[in-house]
Formats: structure tokens, sequence, C-alpha cells
């Protein structure tokens, strides 16, 4: 995007004056390294010695400890000893998870432990109470406190196991220990479980008495109720139903009756009009005395036709034969208004019973009304007896069935591996270990011991090797001076009195079109300088977020200008770099042309911009770059120091952010950015008194004075 060319002029006449020794850094010669380590085969091997000999009074000295360990499966359902599967349905993984993790933590509650310290007795075992023998409780407290420590209890991943490890300085112990937690914990749920089932089978008991007055109460309201209102069942049917079916079905029987004896009326009375033959209905035919009659009368009736023919219808025996005859249907005649006059008195009879029996099925009717109208309230009043009755039935069982799990042992839990006596120790680890660890250890600090002394001793003598601890460390120091060391050999040796900061670089007099030509070449030495202070900010940087540095001058001058920007470029070249430009002149972005922006970090803060759209990128260089403050900044409300760090912290996306400001004095915000990031290095001159300069520098930082990770000097003259 800035293609503009570089405005800064070099004072050395640009690349072409770069001297020829200006190579490539960085390499290691490993035949120097290991003559030096060579002529240091003495102290290597006395160090090694030494590390045998501190791992074997390690081994002597130190009490050993072993280490049992047994196996508890803990399945997360309980046996059903009530129900007629034998294990309960599978619950949820997550929550059986955690309940077997619940469980871990009762392994090593006070009340398991204390079954184990009372068993065992450890409350007199100098081991666990050392000094508190014998004073009572609190040698079991300080037992139970000392066998936490000694014991370690994880869940196997993926699984239900269990294991109980117990370290103490005897083998059998810790086995007795383990095996005696492992019985302790079993005898604890089982007491646990008996207490919970004995605590609610009592709670149910207390509570029978008055689910069973309850019952009772309601019971006495119906009662009461049915004989206040006269409601009285027999086999489950009310007595007025069963009344009322009863005499509804005798008035259909009696109606039956009625209707057979009016027939029967109507027919003997239509023969009497009809003058029809006698007796030719079922009651007379079914009638001895007209029976006889007519038999009497076929008789005359046969003697008065043979008296006719042959003494003639005048004859007197004829007429008298006749008389006889009339006599006779005369007879017949009155039996059959006999026989009508009863059927007459049945039928009356029949009729009268109907509506004796009609009126009583009204009378029970109205009375049935009466009892079905209070069987609504009789009814809310059985279902309370029920409801009561059924609490008190459930309640009942479940308090017989809890009162006999107090007996029962339900727990899914048991022993799967038993701990067995250790036959290595736990602590120290194995001599062959250690011996191996004091051999490594033994020629790794006489290798350094070695190293150390020879770049001491070839350093130049008026050159410091450590700094004050501002952050850096001895790690620090050390790396200054080694870089310090590199340095001269190509430009010529620079006087310094104890300085304060370590050194991490020394360049000479260098514009930011030297720097960035210079910097492109990744062999050049100049750039190789540039990486070690990169080196130098990453080896001390702790943070899990991108590292951030403040490049800041003692005092109002141009060279951090070069030194940001080169060192931005060199970081560019294989991360994706933030140069942010706090100087209000924004002499970092005019130095490559890019101050035409017209928003910076401030319009993030407020929220007037996206940080994308404040960012430039430089194509050459493949620097990012955005201004602290662009002269077309606005700003609607007051800006507050949250907003910028909130701003400040959407820019630690990229990998490195390089802070380009000026002395602390000139520029509040310079101060502002010492505390937001996360590195301070500090641009000094070599020909100028700048370890005064540094020093009152670092004082004015205050707390942020521990981000100073060191100084780069620029100015210096080539050999």
């Amino acid at each position: 995007m800035f293609e503009a060319p570089r405005q800064m002029q070099s004072a050395i006449a640009g690349a072409a004056n770069v001297p020829a020794g200006f190579a490539p850094t960085g390499e290691i010669d490993f035949q120097r390294l290991l003559s030096v380590l060579w002529q240091g085969r003495g102290t290597i091997a006395w160090t090694t010695a030494a590390s045998l000999v501190a791992v074997m009074l390690l081994v002597l000295i130190v009490p050993h400890s072993y280490t049992a360990v047994t196996q508890i499966l803990i399945e997360p359902t309980d046996l059903r000893a009530v129900n007629t599967d034998i294990a309960a349905n599978q619950t949820n993984n997550e929550v059986a998870v955690l309940q077997v993790e619940s469980q871990v933590r009762v392994l090593m509650s006070d009340s398991v432990l204390g079954r184990v310290v009372k068993a065992e007795m450890l409350d007199r075992d100098p081991e666990f109470v050392g000094r508190w023998i014998g004073t009572g409780a609190d040698s079991t407290i300080a037992a139970i406190n000392a066998l936490k420590r000694s014991i370690s209890v994880k869940r196997a991943e993926r699984t239900y196991v269990v294991d109980v490890g117990v370290t103490t300085h005897e083998p059998a112990k810790a086995t007795r220990i383990a095996n005696a937690i492992a019985q302790a914990y079993l005898t604890e749920q089982t007491a646990v479980r008996s207490d919970a089932a004995r605590q609610i089978s009592q709670s149910l008991s207390a509570r029978l008495n008055e689910l069973k007055e309850r019952v009772r109460q309601a019971e006495d309201r119906a009662e009461a109720y049915k004989a206040s209102h006269n409601i009285i069942g027999v086999n489950g049917q009310l007595v007025d139903e069963q009344q009322l079916s009863e005499v509804n079905n005798q008035l259909g029987q009696a109606r039956a009756r009625t209707a057979a004896a009016k027939a029967r009326l109507d027919q003997i009375q239509q023969i009497q009009s009809s003058k029809s033959e006698f007796g030719a209905f079922p009651e007379a035919i079914q009638s001895q005395t007209i029976t006889a009659l007519r038999s009497q009368y076929a008789e005359i009736m046969r003697r008065e036709a043979e008296q006719m023919t042959s003494l003639g219808d005048r004859h007197p025996a004829v007429i008298e034969i006749q008389a006889q005859a009339e006599r006779l249907r005369h007879m017949i005649e009155d039996e059959v208004r006999r026989i009508a006059l009863s059927a007459r008195s049945d039928y009356e009879s029949a009729r009268a019973n109907e509506a004796a029996l009609a009126a009583s099925v009204d009378k029970l009717k109205g009375s049935a009304i009466t009892t079905n109208e209070a069987l609504v309230t009789l009814r809310e009043l059985e279902r309370d007896v029920l409801a009561s009755r059924a609490v008190y039935e459930a309640f009942l069982v479940r308090a017989r069935e809890t009162g006999e799990q107090e007996r029962l042992d339900t727990k899914n839990i048991r022993i799967i591996s038993r701990a067995e006596v250790p036959l290595r120790r736990s602590f120290p680890p194995s001599s062959l270990l250690l011996a191996m660890a004091a051999v490594l250890f033994g020629v790794a600090a006489g290798s350094g011991m070695v190293v150390a002394r020879e770049l001491y001793d070839a350093q130049m003598p008026h050159i410091s090797k450590t700094g004050i601890g501002t952050g850096a460390g001895a790690a620090a120091g050390s790396l200054g001076g080694k870089l310090f060391q590199t340095v001269t050999q190509f430009w010529p040796p620079i006087k310094l009195s104890s300085p304060t900061v370590p050194v991490l670089a020394v360049l000479p007099n260098v514009d930011v079109s030297f720097g960035l030509d210079a910097a492109e070449d990744s062999k050049s030495r100049f750039a190789g300088e540039l990486r070690k202070v990169i080196k130098v900010l990453y080896a001390d940087h702790k943070s899990r977020e991108n590292p951030s540095v403040l490049v800041v001058a003692c005092d109002d001058q141009d060279d951090t200008v070069a030194v940001a920007l080169t060192l931005a470029a060199v970081a560019a070249s294989t991360q994706r770099v933030l140069l942010i430009d706090a100087d209000l002149e924004r002499r970092t972005l005019s130095a490559i042309d890019a101050d035409q922006n017209d928003a910076g970090l401030v319009d993030v803060a407020t929220g007037r911009r996206q940080l994308a759209d404040v960012i430039f990128r430089d194509q050459q260089t493949n620097i990012n770059l955005v201004s602290f403050v662009s002269p077309s900044s606005r700003r609607d409300r007051r800006i507050s120091e949250t907003d910028v760090r909130r701003a400040f912290d959407q820019v630690k996306r990229f990998d490195m952010v390089i802070v380009a400001a000026v002395d602390l004095r000139r520029d509040p915000s310079t101060r502002f950015f010492a505390g937001l990031v996360d590195h301070i290095v500090i641009v000094a001159r070599t020909d100028e008194p700048y370890e005064g300069a540094i020093n009152q520098f670092v004082a004015r930082l205050g707390v942020d004075a521990r981000k100073v990770r060191g100084a780069v000097l620029t100015g210096a003259k080539t050999a």
C-alpha cells in the first residue's frame, strides 16, 4: 500500500557503507564448543561425582516410602432387594460419574478415616501423630489429617474403579491401612444406608397414627351422613333402590294379571250377549258342574228325539221331557252367570292391586330422587375416605419395607483388588533412575560452568556481564553481555561504566531507509542483531497472549523511529506485526509516507471505527501500521483508559505489537502505553552520556520498570 520513497537520509550514505564484515551471525562453532568442554572435563567430572554422591546421600538419609494400592468398584446403581430385578436400570452416564466422584470424596472423609484410625490405632503411631501421642482427641484429629496427606484416591478414566493408594514408611503398614480404608468405606456405606432407612422408617411410623386417625374421622363423617339422610345399603345396593325395583316388577306383573282378567271377563260377556253355545269358553269347559249338566241335557235331548218319533210332539211324556230340558238350560245359564260374576270379581281385584302398586312406585320414586341428591355429597365423603385410606395403606407398606431394609445390604460396591505388600519403594525413585539423573545433571551443570567461565574470560574487561533485576533478570544480562562480545568484533569498543540495563544490541548510525534495506536481507549482520532482540523478548515472555513491546527513547530523538521500524520489519518477515505510532507528531508513519489515514486507535476506542478500517499495511515491509491519534480523529465524548485498553486488547490478534513512542516527559501517552505493553526496550545513543539518562528513565517508569528488557544503542562507529 505504501510505495513512497524513504524520506530520512542515511548518515553513512546508505547501505553501500555497511562494513564488509557485517556477515550472518547466530551460527554455533561446535568444534570450539567441544574443545572448551574437553578442556573443562575435570570440572564436568567432579560435578558429576558430586551429583552421584548427593544422590547416594539422598537414598541413605531420606526415609523410604512405600505405596500400597487397593481397587474398589463403585457401581452407581444399587442392588434391588425388593423388586424383581436384581439391579436397577442404568442412569445417565454423566450423573453416574458425578455419583462416583462424590464417593471418591466420601472415601477421604473424616468419618471413613476415623474408622481406620480407630481400627489400626494410628492415633498411637509416631509416623502419623508424632508429638500428639497420648493427648486424646487431638491425637485422633492429627492422625486423620496425617492419613489424608498419606493417601491418594482417584478414579480411573472411563471406569467406575477407584484406586486407593496409601504411602507410609513401612510396606506392611501401607498394605494394612489401604485394606482398612476399603473395609471402612464399605462399613460406612452400610451404616449410612441403614441409618437412612431407619430414619425414613421412623418418620413413616410417626405419621401412621395421624393418618389412621384421619381415615377414622373420614369414615365417621360418611357414616353419620348416611344415617342423617336415611341412606341404607344392602349388598352394595341402596334399600330404596331395591324396593323400587321389586315393586316396579310387581306392578308389571299386576298389570299383566289385570289385562288377563279383563280379557276373560270380556270373553264371557260376549258369549252371554251373543247367546252362543253355552259353555263355549275355557272356564265353562273346565267347570265340572256345567259338564255334568251338559251331559244330562244331552241325554234328555236323546230321549226327546226317541219319544217324538214314537209318540209325537204332543204326547205328555214328550212334553215332560221338554220341560226337563228347559230346566237344564236354565241351570247351565245360571252356572255361566256365576262364572261371569267370578271373572268380574277377579278383574276388579287385579285392577285394585295394580293401582296400589302404582302408588307405591310413585312414592318410592320420590324417595329415590331425594336419596340420589344426598348421594352427591356422600360420594365426596367416600372419596375422601378412599384417598385417606390409600395414603395410610401406602405409608403402612412403605414403613414395613424400610423397616426390613435396615437389615438389607443393597450397595453395589465391592473390592476388586486388595492391596498387596509393595516390593519396591515409591520414594526416593529407583537407584538406577536417580543415578542416571545425577549423571545428566552433573554433566549439564559442569558443562554450563565451563561454558560460562569461558564466556566470562573472553569478555572485555570493561563490559559487565549482568544488569539489575528490571524484569529481564540475570539471563537477559548474560545475553546482553554475549551480544556485546559479538558486536564489538565489528565496531570499536564502547566505554560502559557499570550499566544498570542490559544492552541488547549496538547499531551503527542508521536511518529508516538504510535500516529497512538492511532488514530485508535476512543474512545481514544488522538483521541478525535485531533478531537477537526479538529472541530476548520471546524468551522473557510468560503470558499466553502474543507479546507487545514499547520502543521508546530516553529523550526526544528520531532514533526511536528507525529502531522501531527496522525491528518491526525484521519481525514481519516471519509473523504478523502491528506497529502503533504513539508519537503525536506521527514521525514513525511519516518516515514511510504512511500518515495519510484519517483515523487512529483512538477512533477504535470511541467506537467510531473498526480496527480493520484504521490499519494500513506496507506491501514492501509487510508491516501493519496504525497511529494512536490521527489529526482527523474526533473525540465526541470523553475517552477513558478502559476504552483505550479495550481497543488495545483487540490488537493482540497480531503475533507481535510494537509501540513507537518518545520520552515520558514529552508525551503522557507514552507513560500510559508503558502500563499496557508486556515489554519495554529503551533506545539510547553511544555518543552521549546515556547511562544517567537511562537510570532516570527507569526511575520515572515506577512499577513498570520491571518490564524493561534492555537497551538498543545507536550511533556506534564502524571499525
